[in-house]
């Protein structure tokens, strides 16, 4: 379909009967839609930043990803092991039921049972309503980092999942009967889901009793995902929408001279990386020079992790690629993360001589060919930034062949497996400290522990998982310093993965809109402020 039919097929959907355009609508467009509105079933960061309009978190965020009172009002150790959290009064549920401390309590519990949520969760073993405004939080071991992870814990209603038949969280990827959270929701956040239609829009409306104070004017959103950035960016041009994410990063100067057009930007939670296969030993997707395939797995050896990482210029990817909306990362933690070290985000010096010359003692001086597996309308530039890395490994014998797909298909492709031995992705744990990244990202995969859950790598260091169960325990702030700066030098030293860049969040807005971007892309429609 052409750029223009694709506008108007979008200005008629979101002109559809029943869905009347008030003063206070906005009508915005990202990459991609959610995948579900149970906020407990997908840790996707675009599901997440649509489900947090509706449900409240335990603990909450600032603007400027600071802690701040959410539906817990205080919180303090009780006991080595146990956090006592006071649930805020007055607070009821879009049905209008009251919220009581074990909606609390069995919000987390249902939640740590989430397979995307147990790295983050799972060493809770037990959350009890203790009185009507008091929920007791224990963990099997002593947890430092709680109150930070509780701003992911999203708040449900118990008695409206069990009359749904939701008491558990449903597997995106079952087949039959739809869920009922699917397409539903009932929070107790400042939006109200009016409507969820899969894949094609969702439609909020403001919650009239909600117990805080919005700063913006909204009383209705539509979100509507747009996978082709030329159509997201016409949309936004022709007045069809008044805002977008992910704005192409060769169209910023174009909609900035627009009349009554605005861009913002601000440092992404995420780091996009290359991840390599370090558990199995054979190697998915990847042939010798003859075609065959390879009967071993290259990417254990830490000789030729090492030269993929000198191969791959960051630096180049951040001027040419993503056009300087991006800093070059050289540790598995960044700016604005908890646990950062400014000192060791120092990255591989790229180097073709050194790289030929380790993968030659490594067994390879004629390199191989490998299959590299890259998301598409996920996160900015990515199909750029795969052949461009395709392009920089061929210069030392390391032939890649860019497999590019869909979203959909690429998530399913690691969370049912994961079948993928190299890929590019953007990772960063759920919580904002570089503990939750430990943790979820780069621990090794054991549903027993709780860790690596995100782990598609499958990247396996026993010194790295001691540290990394020692920071989880550890309440001392000298000591845990100690700690995030070994865990980061280990993955650093051993190529957990290849670091590439933090990106720029960069939205694109009409001027009688006022938004600042957050750090974990969510539009906080509450903070919306819409003019005339």
């Amino acid at each position: 379909m052409k750029p223009l039919l694709r506008v108007l097929a979008l200005a008629a959907a979101l002109l559809l009967p029943g869905l009347p355009i008030h003063a206070q609508t906005l009508r915005y467009g990202g990459t991609t839609p959610p995948l579900t509105m149970d906020p407990h079933a997908s840790n996707d960061f675009v599901t997440a930043a649509l489900v947090l309009q509706v449900y409240d978190t335990v603990v909450a965020l600032t603007p400027e990803m600071q802690i701040e009172p959410g539906l817990a009002t205080a919180w303090q150790p009780a006991g080595e092991n146990t956090w006592r959290f006071t649930v805020r009064a007055g607070v009821t549920f879009h049905d209008g039921a009251p919220l009581t401390a074990q909606d609390v309590a069995f919000s987390i519990m249902r939640q740590k049972e989430s397979p995307l949520y147990r790295a983050l969760f799972g060493g809770i073993r037990e959350a009890r309503a203790v009185d009507a405004t008091t929920v007791d939080v224990v963990s099997a071991a002593p947890d430092p980092i709680l109150p930070r992870k509780m701003v992911r814990l999203y708040v449900m209603s118990e008695a409206w999942l069990r009359a749904n038949g939701v008491e558990r969280v449903p597997d995106l990827g079952a087949q039959g009967t739809e869920a009922h959270t699917l397409r539903n929701a009932n929070g107790t956040g400042p939006m109200r889901l009016a409507s969820h239609e899969p894949g094609t829009r969702t439609v909020f409306e403001r919650n009239v009793r909600y117990w805080g104070s919005p700063g913006g004017n909204l009383e209705r959103a539509i979100y509507t995902p747009i996978a082709s950035a030329p159509t997201r960016v016409a949309a936004l041009l022709s007045r069809e929408l008044d805002l977008i994410t992910d704005v192409p990063l060769q169209d910023i100067e174009r909609i900035r001279a627009a009349p009554d057009m605005s861009v913002v930007e601000a440092p992404q939670q995420l780091i996009m990386q290359v991840e390599m296969d370090g558990t199995r030993d054979v190697a998915l997707d990847t042939w010798n020079r003859q075609g065959q395939p390879l009967n071993a797995n290259p990417f254990r050896d830490v000789r030729v992790r090492r030269a993929i990482a000198q191969a791959i210029d960051a630096r180049l990817i951040v001027d040419r690629v993503m056009r300087g909306h991006a800093a070059v990362v050289g540790t598995a933690s960044a700016p604005g993360f908890g646990g950062y070290q400014r000192d060791l985000d120092v990255r591989w010096p790229t180097d073709v001589a050194r790289a030929r010359a380790l993968l030659t003692e490594a067994g390879y001086p004629d390199g191989f060919v490998t299959q590299l597996n890259c998301p598409l309308a996920r996160y900015v530039n990515t199909e750029e930034i795969c052949r461009a890395v395709a392009s920089m490994l061929a210069r030392v014998g390391i032939e890649v062949r860019v497999r590019s797909m869909v979203w959909p298909e690429f998530a399913r492709m690691l969370v049912n497996g994961p079948n993928s031995s190299f890929h590019l992705i953007g990772a960063a744990g759920n919580s904002g400290d570089t503990q939750d990244t430990f943790v979820s990202v780069m621990a090794t995969r054991s549903r027993e522990r709780g860790t690596g859950g995100t782990n598609w790598a499958m990247w396996s260091n026993a010194e790295f998982d001691a540290v990394t169960e020692e920071l989880t325990r550890t309440f001392d702030p000298s000591r845990r310093e100690q700690l995030y700066r070994r865990g980061l030098t280990i993955g650093r030293e051993e190529v957990h993965a290849v670091y590439l860049h933090q990106p720029m969040i960069t939205w694109a807005m009409r001027r009688n809109v006022t938004i600042a971007p957050r750090a974990d892309s969510a539009v906080m429609l509450k903070d919306v402020v819409l003019r005339p």
